[in-house]
């Protein structure tokens, strides 16, 4: 097949590179945590993460093993109870709904906006047909906030209406680095909960970090990481093995120590990626407001109707060697293992869903690469046409 964009220019554009620490810039310290032993269990890196990550956030912290592991015990530091249902947007990964699962909750699904957050108006309107909502979680779709303040209203007008105090959380898995109007994200809610795993604006290779203002729920977390024990072996709470290690909190440290530089870099970059996508495509971006700093954890635009051009789109990038995915499709209610709990068609998700390509971003992309993609998008525009 001939091209009119030589492949060999700029060769494989990968969807994500990982922001890591040289060799070099670790050695002295992995050495020393090496020849100490101390590799686990809450050692001088985790503490010094966990303090650093707190001053950068402005609320107390707590590292765990995974964002999904931070997920499941702030469910459960909430007082979920099995058989308690929660809402959440079906359009998120997987792993939103599986924590709600894993406590024993039942999952109820809810719209997004056209900027693919929770629509707060569809969340109004399931809390007032559902009096037995034990709880809400929003998800910072690609490091993109929530409308935190309207479902803030939504919920506690909701709680007034039905005394009783219903729960709000957010899966801020892509968003540690994001913010409202200077407000970081990890402020917001009952508790956020970030992913630091490689695909994120903060890397720590594998693990994750629960954020709240509520001393009392970091703390139940902070034992749930290690099985639930208080003390002595003696166990007070529902608890796992999901502790971050000294190595994944040594990798964050040095990427906090750098995530402002990050962030500045993303923004730029995104900047400059949306203007030729809109100014020399036909394809649809995201909302970004204004005030919001937003991590592009994920860089995803929208195919115009009619969606069906979406997988050959995602087939032509390919051809020129980049690498796509349809960031978040199916959603979670279409999923054969979630369908038994889609009670409703959700139409303004579906639509969505079978609409978006996530494109190669990442903190080191070069303007030759957004380049290059942007070529491919329009060649793949003239070819479908």
């Amino acid at each position: 097949m001939t091209h009119s964009l030589p492949v060999s220019a700029i060769g494989r554009v990968p969807l994500i590179k990982a922001d890591l620490p040289t060799l070099e810039h670790l050695s002295a310290a992995v050495s020393a945590m090496l020849e100490s032993g101390q590799i686990t269990n809450f050692g001088k890196h985790v503490s010094q993460f966990e303090q650093e990550a707190e001053a950068y956030i402005g609320a107390p912290v707590a590292t765990t093993s995974s964002g999904t592991m931070g997920l499941i015990f702030t469910l459960q530091a909430l007082g979920l109870e099995r058989g308690q249902k929660v809402i959440l947007p079906s359009f998120t990964f997987v792993a939103t709904a599986q924590a709600v699962l894993y406590v024993g909750g039942i999952p109820m699904f809810a719209e997004v906006r056209d900027d693919l957050t929770i629509d707060p108006a569809d969340l109004e309107s399931l809390l007032s047909q559902h009096a037995d909502v034990a709880a809400v979680i929003g998800v910072h779709t690609y490091g993109l906030p929530c409308q935190v303040n309207e479902i803030q209203d939504v919920v506690e007008r909701a709680s007034r209406t039905q005394g009783r105090r219903i729960a709000l959380m957010y899966d801020a898995a892509h968003a540690f680095g994001s913010a409202i109007d200077g407000r970081r994200v990890g402020t917001f809610g009952d508790a956020e909960v970030f992913s630091l795993s490689v695909t994120k604006a903060l890397v720590s290779v594998e693990g994750g970090m629960v954020a709240s203002h509520n001393p009392e729920l970091i703390r139940r977390v902070q034992k749930m990481r290690n099985y639930g024990i208080e003390e002595n072996y003696n166990a007070h709470y529902p608890g796992l093995n999901g502790k971050m290690s000294e190595f994944h909190a040594l990798v964050g440290l040095y990427n906090l120590e750098r995530l402002d530089r990050y962030m500045a870099d993303r923004q730029e970059k995104a900047r400059y990626y949306s203007q030729q996508i809109q100014s020399r495509t036909g394809f649809d971006l995201l909302p970004w407001p204004k005030g919001v700093l937003h991590t592009f954890k994920d860089f995803t635009i929208l195919v115009p109707e009619p969606h069906q051009r979406r997988d050959q789109v995602m087939m032509r990038l390919k051809d020129f060697g980049i690498e796509t995915r349809a960031y978040f499709y199916p959603p979670v209610h279409e999923q054969k293992y979630f369908a038994p709990f889609a009670d409703r068609s959700l139409p303004r998700t579906e639509a969505l869903a079978r609409r978006v390509i996530t494109l190669p971003f990442y903190t080191s992309i070069t303007t030759e690469e957004m380049d290059y993609v942007v070529n491919a998008l329009v060649d793949a525009e003239r070819a479908l046409a």
